[in-house]
């Protein structure tokens, strides 16, 4: 009953509400989290949500546009061999806007990510050694899978609201993490290189980067992983037949604060992102609270 009770618990203190970017908010990276036992594979479901508010004025007249994008996604990780990490990403896209009098949502499966890691220095989880580390290069793809012509009312989505991208875009990243006993730090970076889809449309390349402090500590056959940190992401404005549109891309910082737990082969996790900023150039954007949940099967 303990172990069922702190499961529950960890769940319950994850806030899963989210408010809300006018016309197609175009930020939005990547955050892989701390991911610990890097020797075994795992599969998994993880629901993430982000949103924005937006202000436009146009003359005297002020318009407020809420968007929410949210995510459920199968993810996994296969490890062949020591020091390389394979990731599948199949995610499930839930799109909604708001503003005025209208209301969109969109629905459907996005594109899906593949990518593979490398382990430059991996001393692993020897029991002997106060002091580890691991530093992890790698890249991937994603797939043009979902789909990215939706309509509505017989209009086409804006491309942001579209389940997919319609591209196949490149990802680079990196991830260091380094323990000594129980304390360790995770720092981790990811850019994305978006390419033009058969629309015209391109988004503008993205670069996502965090660092959590975490504490590992044992409580009667339970892990506990409490983590604080920043996250911080980039994005280029899109671009339309070449030429730049009105989605000027921008900066946003949050900080993390999230708690894994660990039962034998089982994690339960999830993780707050609070906003610090959030700006886009043409508009004043408001960058909402972020969530992330996630449950986990180890083997």
């Amino acid at each position: 009953m303990k172990k069922i009770l702190l499961i529950v618990i960890a769940l319950l203190s994850i806030n899963i509400s989210s408010q809300a970017c006018d016309k197609g908010c175009t930020m939005g990276g990547s955050y892989m989290g701390i991911l610990p036992q890097f020797h075994k594979n795992f599969m998994g479901l993880r629901y993430t949500t982000r949103s924005y508010t937006t202000t436009a004025t146009h003359g005297q007249h002020v318009q407020v546009t809420d968007e929410r994008f949210a995510t459920a996604e199968l993810w996994g990780r296969f490890v062949p061999v020591r020091n390389v990490q394979i990731f599948a990403f199949v995610p499930y896209m839930l799109n909604e806007q708001s503003g005025g009098h209208h209301a969109i949502k969109s629905r459907g499966f996005g594109d899906v990510t593949l990518m593979a890691n490398y382990s430059l220095i991996n001393t692993g989880d020897r029991m002997d050694k106060n002091l580890k580390h691991t530093l992890q290069v790698g890249g991937g793809v994603k797939l043009a899978t979902g789909a990215y012509r939706n309509q509505e009312h017989g209009e086409q989505l804006a491309p942001n609201m579209q389940p997919g991208t319609g591209s196949t875009d490149y990802l680079a990243n990196g991830i260091y993490t380094i323990r000594y006993k129980q304390l360790g730090l995770s720092n981790d970076v990811t850019y994305r290189f978006n390419s033009e889809n058969s629309n015209g449309y391109r988004f503008g390349n993205r670069v996502s980067a965090s660092s959590n402090l975490f504490y590992w500590q044992n409580v009667k056959g339970i892990s506990l992983l409490p983590s604080a940190g920043v996250y911080y992401e980039h994005a280029e404005g899109d671009r339309y037949e070449g030429a730049s549109n009105l989605q000027k891309g921008g900066d946003s910082f949050f900080t993390n604060l999230g708690m894994s737990v660990y039962v034998k082969n089982i994690a339960v996790g999830g993780t707050i992102q609070l906003p610090v900023s959030s700006t886009e150039a043409h508009h004043h954007t408001e960058g909402n609270r972020r969530t992330m949940v996630n449950l986990t099967y180890m083997f």
